[in-house]
């Protein structure tokens, strides 16, 4: 299932982090530059067989091909305005495979943009839904990340959409959530930026990990936890704070 929105990811994380003790086997995956990556010509074909008309057909030609100065017949303009519902459709494919397994009730398949996550009952079934997506990626002429990936026991605990997930455990911020909060924390007070406006900087961050999923994820310590961190990764102490 494509999921939309952040609504929809927190909707995603639920399901995944409560279904997890029922799926033994874990594949999360990142697309490598998946707006460069988007073949133009395959993009078309995939609105022919959606019956998009011819008029729209050329306004989405031209769009992809304006800003595609060498003529590589790649790529995408990640910020323009029909860039997401265009990257969504991209990847129909790859939707539609997952989720007939998943009607079978083999795995539990969840994207969000070109992030998604497989989780399977049975090891063959893990690796023939594996196999699947490098068939089906290979047709769409893309590449998995090769670093932003996990494969393997669900009971090891992996990364997906912010949080790092384990099926026995509360959810809390993935390594990558994290390391995004601090470095925007570090722009911010680079730039000038108050103590005040700082922490509730981390307070605003604090309360979107939270929100929608409040009973599953980890209290402790509270917002004072991660301000503690924020302080400490930036360096900075009583004797150098800026009120």
């Amino acid at each position: 299932m494509h999921v939309k929105g952040s609504g929809g990811v927190k909707r995603a994380v639920r399901i995944v982090r409560l279904q997890a003790r029922h799926y033994p086997w874990a594949a999360k995956f990142d697309i490598a530059s998946y707006y460069e990556s988007i073949d133009h010509q395959v993009l078309l074909d995939l609105l022919t067989a959606t019956g998009t008309s011819p008029h729209m057909q050329a306004l989405v030609a031209d769009y992809l091909h304006l800003p595609d100065k060498s003529k590589s017949g790649k790529g995408m303009v990640a910020g323009g305005a029909i860039s997401p519902l265009l990257g969504a459709l991209y990847l129909h494919p790859l939707d539609k495979a997952m989720e007939q397994e998943e009607r079978k009730g083999r795995i539990l398949y969840r994207r969000f943009m070109d992030d998604f996550i497989i989780l399977a009952k049975s090891r063959h079934t893990f690796k023939s839904a594996i196999r699947t997506v490098h068939r089906v990626l290979a047709d769409l002429r893309l590449t998995l990340h090769p670093v932003k990936r996990f494969i393997g026991r669900t009971e090891k605990g992996f990364d997906f959409l912010g949080y790092q997930i384990h099926p026995d455990r509360k959810l809390r911020p993935s390594a990558t959530s994290l390391h995004r909060t601090t470095e925007r924390a570090r722009r911010l007070y680079e730039h000038g930026a108050s103590i005040t406006r700082l922490r509730q900087y981390v307070t605003r961050w604090h309360r979107w990990l939270l929100g929608g999923l409040h009973e599953l994820v980890t209290t402790k310590g509270g917002v004072t936890r991660y301000w503690v961190y924020v302080l400490k990764h930036l360096h900075i102490s009583g004797a150098t704070i800026r009120t």
